[in-house]
């Protein structure tokens, strides 16, 4: 019974030390404070998840993060929410508002949006960027000649550089020395269907922003009227639901592991941001937790209960595997035993002495008693192979006695 319990022991150590490990692939692009952000992400998830390990991977471009995450082949990313909807795609929840900034060189004309475009060369970006592509729209918007803009790639050649981020640090800013930020509008016409309203109802993914007076040092000696948009938590369309309604939980009711990275992360993890400007639907786990509408303890559970239930199983088979094991073992005991005595059963014919007869008597006597010391050891079972082979034992034992006297009573005739 001990070899059982210990057999037993070895089996739950190898099933339960090994459990379960759900790898994930998180992808985003290396601006601003997002790596920072999937940095700590991946750091509060695998710290509240004893199964979760998150692999961080640096994006090419936001199009070929959102394919990786349709394909299926990564499974979550941070992600503008200025992007087209495509299958496969789910939102999670909002991260923060990155915020448009116009930098103008101070030598060009900067009091409308037009003269400030056509000045000269202006950076706006990766083709097919958040930024490239809400620039296009806000140039038909403004109703722009295409082929008067001079779109260029190298930001050291432009005098107009946009920039969608957070915001800036003092020490970043000083890379703009000699430019200016552009405001798209007065402060006071905001409520009075400015023109950033206007933007925002015709591109709804666009929200009014207003960096406040001195927020900027010198760049902001009047507030800035400006434009922002939320970066969104993207996972794949097909992830659990419990997985993406505990991931989401985590990290909302975790925000001020975010919220020194900047300002505007405060407000931009919150759970009742408005879900109603997501370009890409709401992942139904997602949806659970901010409707706290809580997966039920088998949905919860379920992934657990497979991990329970496949040591349950091993340990079953273990069970049986060691069963069947002592069964054939102790079948191996008692042949021995047959084997032998089998031997001197077939010997009796041949035997001619009376002590070779005793001897061989004492001999299955001994294996008797070896097999009953056996039998209380559970090293043998008390089945019909025991039970047949103590009978034959005795029969052997009575033929040898029989050899005994017949022996005997050949001496007495020829000492007669």
């Amino acid at each position: 019974m001990k070899k059982v319990i210990q057999v037993l022991g070895v089996i739950f150590l190898l099933t339960s030390c090994n459990p379960t490990l759900n790898s994930f692939t998180f992808i985003y692009n290396n601006e601003g404070p997002n790596e920072e952000i999937a940095l700590r992400m991946e750091q509060l998830l695998e710290s509240q998840f004893y199964n979760v390990d998150i692999q961080l991977i640096e994006g090419i471009s936001t199009e070929a993060n959102l394919d990786s995450i349709a394909s299926g082949s990564i499974d979550i990313g941070l992600v503008e929410n200025y992007v087209n909807y495509r299958p496969g795609l789910s939102s999670a929840f909002s991260v923060y508002s990155e915020v448009l900034h116009i930098f103008h060189r101070e030598d060009i004309e900067g009091s409308s949006f037009e003269s400030m475009v056509y000045a000269g060369p202006i950076y706006i970006g990766r083709p097919e960027s958040p930024t490239y592509n809400m620039m296009m729209d806000l140039f038909d918007f403004y109703g722009l000649d295409p082929d008067r803009i001079n779109v260029t790639f190298a930001m050291g050649e432009a005098v107009v550089i946009v920039e969608f981020t957070n915001l800036f640090t003092l020490e970043k800013l000083r890379n703009y020395e000699g430019f200016k930020l552009f405001s798209f509008d007065d402060i006071q016409n905001i409520g009075n269907a400015s023109v950033v309203e206007g933007i925002s109802l015709k591109y709804p993914r666009l929200s009014p922003f207003i960096i406040p007076q001195n927020s900027y040092w010198g760049f902001t000696k009047e507030p800035v009227v400006t434009l922002s948009v939320d970066l969104i938590m993207i996972v794949r369309s097909d992830l659990l639901e419990v997985t993406v309604n505990d991931f989401s939980k985590t990290m909302l009711r975790n925000r001020q592991v975010f919220t020194s990275i900047d300002p505007l992360l405060f407000n931009g993890l919150r759970e009742d941001f408005n879900q109603g400007i997501l370009n890409i639907p709401l992942h139904e786990g997602a949806r659970t937790f901010l409707d706290r509408d809580e997966p039920s303890f088998l949905e919860r559970y379920a992934e657990l209960g497979g991990v329970i239930l496949s040591i349950v199983i091993a340990i079953f088979s273990g069970i049986v595997s060691l069963t069947k094991w002592q069964a054939q073992a102790k079948k191996d005991k008692i042949d021995e035993f047959y084997e032998d005595l089998m031997h001197i059963k077939n010997l009796i014919p041949k035997i001619n002495q009376i002590p070779t007869a005793v001897e061989n008597v004492k001999r299955v006597q001994a294996a008797q008693n070896k097999a009953f010391e056996m039998l209380i050891a559970e090293k043998l079972v008390a089945n019909d192979s025991f039970r047949i082979y103590m009978e034959l034992s005795k029969e052997t034992i009575n033929e040898l006695r029989g050899k005994m006297r017949f022996l005997k009573a050949k001496m007495d005739r020829t000492t007669s």
